[in-house]
């Protein structure tokens, strides 16, 4: 009887991971990787973005060409409560979310404030003016705060 432990050259490289397999556990980690990454895309991101925008905040001036106060669903798929909101179209800076103090009763009131359109200084969110590119992507529009005619 052998010593316990001890193997043959030809043991020792039927052992070793072949390169199919080294092929698999690479596949098997890049696709947690982009998991991970879609996740903390969609979930995380966000949440990063309005938590960081609630304290930095940018005035940026765009021609506005309409506005309209608006229920929006909280969920994509049309299953969450309403959400009231303010939608602003502009031809130079794309569309921008008023959430912050809108309700189910003024929401239309202060839509009819950006009339008429014209050149409005709007104060919107730092982090989500600067990722409006990927927001858009997603389906997501930056978030304003307040606006007031230009000078």
């Amino acid at each position: 009887m052998g010593k316990r432990g001890a193997h043959t050259a030809t043991e020792r490289r039927a052992r070793r991971p072949t390169a199919a397999r080294r092929w698999v556990v690479v596949r098997f980690c890049v696709g947690i990787a982009v998991a991970l990454a879609i996740v903390g895309v969609v979930f995380v991101g966000p949440a990063v973005i309005s938590s960081y925008d609630a304290d930095h905040r940018t005035t940026i001036t765009c021609d506005v060409t309409a506005s309209e106060g608006m229920m929006q669903s909280s969920s994509s798929r049309g299953i969450g409560g309403p959400i009231a909101q303010v939608v602003i179209t502009t031809s130079d800076c794309g569309r921008l979310l008023i959430r912050d103090g809108v309700t189910r009763s003024n929401n239309e009131g202060i839509a009819a404030r950006l009339s008429p359109p014209g050149e409005y200084r709007i104060e919107v969110g730092t982090a989500s003016w600067s990722v409006r590119a990927l927001l858009h992507a997603l389906r997501r529009d930056p978030s304003a705060f307040g606006f007031e005619p230009a000078p």
